[in-house]
């Protein structure tokens, strides 16, 4: 009996022992993960916030960015990875109180002000001006809501995380047929609900060719949960290591150890809820050069800053406190912004959503009464007129190709370097929005049409959804 209970004792050590050495190797891991892959941003908190917050205790936000890039992309482009845009953009909001991660997905042409650069261009320029901590200021100027932290992820990190938690169920929209992450082969896939590997999960969070750009962001939203819910289960969490190692070799991110553990632990002891929504908005074309923009929907965009703000703990917002919002008839892309408009400027009319006898639209700004987001958008059109529906077995670089010809840099879009007059703003700057230097400085003012929620202008048709 001795010799049992001794036999016992010494396995039960043993077995510690093993057990122990594990932990300490998964947590040895764990902190080298974090530490290789952290990258800090140049300001050490949201201007926003009054304070420090304490992710363990506080309700906080992360900016979730992902870059379409690969080795193969870098090195044909001799790029890195801060020249990359984004393809995907969503402020995760983490709500302590009531146990609940709001998603805003925001649609990557959105147009926006750039507080570094002085002008507005699309969001996802935002991570070719400034990498993390440009995104993460042009976020804070569209919805006026603090960023704490961000997470950036490229393909692979899609790839390696679904196939690390053993696949993930995804009802697939359509039939897709899209590059595979190394840009060597192409993944197709069937409608229709079905187990993913990580290569037909990008696939899915990829494509644009039968739905809109907006649509895919859509499928983003719901991927992100559909993966979230998946690697809380138990079978992933005997994974921690191989997750660790995505982490450490896909993403970049802000976060110290000791805050991504109590997220962590949050998240798994935790019964999270998430609810999402994505940035309305209605297609906009620069009358100067036109190029195509998404104009955000100055009502959503405040009721979401409404909504996360108080989530945050943080004073109701103003409308014009939403730059969007203040200089919604002076909006022009690429010219730089007069220190007035920014300092001093407020419309004598409130804004149209703020008007006696307006019927608010948008609810909380994600429980939003009777809509369906992929038909109440038009986005960037269908098929035939996407230059990137092209035919099986062409190249298709979606994100290279765009970052060398689509967009023009800041200096051909900006300065003017033609025989005729450019406009300068009196800051000795000249430049020129794309008019060949014919720049109308106070744009004739649009009119509300009534209770319809949407204005007819001399410059923009917006339908208010």
């Amino acid at each position: 009996m001795k010799k049992f209970l001794y036999g016992a004792i010494i396995v039960l050590v043993i077995a510690l022992v093993v057990i122990g050495a594990y932990l300490f190797n998964l947590f040895n891991a764990f902190q080298s993960g974090v530490n290789s892959s952290f990258e800090g941003t140049d300001r050490e908190g949201s201007e926003l916030r009054e304070g420090d917050i304490d992710p363990s205790m506080d309700s906080f936000t992360v900016l979730i960015l992902g870059v379409d890039e690969n080795e193969a992309r870098k090195e044909k482009n001799n790029m890195d990875t801060d020249d990359f845009r984004t393809d995907t953009m969503m402020l995760a909001t983490f709500d302590k109180d009531a146990d609940e991660v709001k998603l805003t997905g925001i649609p990557r042409d959105t147009l926006t002000y750039f507080p570094e650069q002085n002008y507005f261009d699309k969001i996802t320029h935002a991570h070719r001006e400034g990498g993390p901590d440009g995104s993460m200021k042009a976020v804070e100027s569209l919805l006026n809501v603090p960023v704490d932290f961000y997470v950036r992820v490229n393909m692979s990190a899609v790839v390696d995380v679904v196939d690390a938690i053993g696949g993930v169920e995804f009802d697939v929209p359509f039939d897709m047929n899209e590059p595979n992450s190394n840009d060597d082969g192409r993944t197709k896939l069937e409608e229709g609900k079905q187990t993913l590997n990580g290569e037909e999960a990008l696939a899915v969070v990829r494509s644009r060719r039968v739905d809109t750009d907006l649509g895919r962001g859509q499928r983003q939203l719901e991927m992100v949960e559909a993966i979230l819910g998946k690697a809380k289960s138990t079978g992933a969490l005997t994974k921690l290591d191989d997750l660790i190692k995505v982490v450490a070799d896909n993403t970049k991110h802000n976060m110290k150890a000791k805050t991504i553990r109590s997220l962590a632990a949050y998240y798994s002891f935790n019964d999270i809820e998430f609810n999402s929504t994505q940035v309305r908005g209605s297609d906009y074309w620069n009358p100067g050069n036109g190029a195509y923009f998404y104009w955000a929907n100055e009502e959503h965009l405040y009721t979401i800053s409404k909504t996360l703000r108080e989530t945050l703990g943080l004073e109701e917002p103003e409308p014009y406190d939403l730059i969007n919002v203040r200089l919604a008839d002076y909006i022009t892309p690429y010219q730089y912004v007069d220190d007035y408009y920014l300092e001093e400027f407020e419309p004598e009319v409130p804004p149209y959503f703020m008007q006696e006898g307006y019927e608010p639209q948008f609810g909380d700004g994600f429980e939003i009464p009777d809509s369906n987001p992929e038909e109440s958008i038009e986005g960037e059109g269908d098929i035939e007129s996407n230059p990137e529906a092209m035919p099986e077995g062409e190249s298709d670089e979606e994100s290279t190709e765009e970052q060398s010809s689509e967009e023009p840099t800041q200096e051909e879009s900006v300065q003017e370097e033609s025989s005729e007059a450019p406009y300068n703003d009196g800051s000795g700057q000249n430049y020129d929005d794309g008019t060949g230097g014919q720049y109308d400085e106070q744009p004739a003012q649009e009119e509300y049409n009534g209770g319809t929620g949407g204005f007819e202008g001399n410059t923009r048709s917006y339908n208010g959804v």
